[in-house]
Formats: structure tokens, C-alpha cells, sequence
């Protein structure tokens, strides 16, 4: 990350307003910070180590419900599903350590 701070205006839905109104992003060289409706004054930070836990329980769901996806998707298409096997099988768990280094990179 460069350091260098920014920010953006945006028409955005305002919660505490209930409608579109103008906003201002504010940016840490590329990682959003935080999001002030210029309207009401309301601001979200966005704190980087909950967005981690978000994913982290969004990962978690992803594995719990794979079964009944991958059920799905038998149900579905068998000749697909069949011939996409092998690779998704060869090809997962570099998805899934690239997801993972992207979500760390953000971090640093």
C-alpha cells in the first residue's frame, strides 16, 4: 500500500436517511476507511479485522453447504458435472490459497 489518503464523493442508499443522498468515500491509498452521507453526517468505518471474520464465517458456510451444492449440481447436469470434476478437484485448493493471500495482501 502507497499510504497516500483519498477520497470520493458517491450517490449512495443512506440508512439513517432511508434515500440516496451524497456521500463521501474515503480511501487509505486503496483500501476503503470509512463512508460519511454528507447529508445526516453518519459515518461507517470499516474496520479490516471484521471484514476477516465476515469471511471467515462466509468460508465456513461455503464448506458446510458444498455437499448439498455439489448435490445440486449432480441433480442437474450429470455429464457436467462429471467432466468438470477432475479439474475443480486439481484446481480447488489453489482457489482457495489464492482467495486466502488475497484477503492477507488487503491486510498488510
Amino acid at each position: 500500500m502507497d499510504g497516500k489518503t483519498s477520497r470520493m464523493e458517491a450517490e449512495l442508499f443512506c440508512l439513517h436517511c432511508n434515500k440516496e443522498t451524497p456521500h463521501t468515500v474515503y480511501y487509505a491509498g486503496n483500501i476503503l476507511k470509512r463512508i460519511k452521507c454528507e447529508e445526516c453526517g453518519s459515518e461507517i468505518e470499516i474496520r479490516r479485522e471484521k471484514l476477516l471474520e465476515n469471511y471467515a464465517l462466509d468460508f465456513i458456510e461455503r464448506i458446510l453447504t458444498k455437499p448439498y451444492r455439489m448435490t445440486k449440481e449432480l441433480e442437474g447436469d450429470l455429464k457436467k458435472f462429471i467432466l468438470s470434476l477432475p479439474i475443480r478437484i486439481v484446481t480447488k485448493p489453489y482457489r482457495i490459497v489464492k482467495e486466502v493471500e488475497d484477503i492477507l495482501k488487503k491486510e498488510e
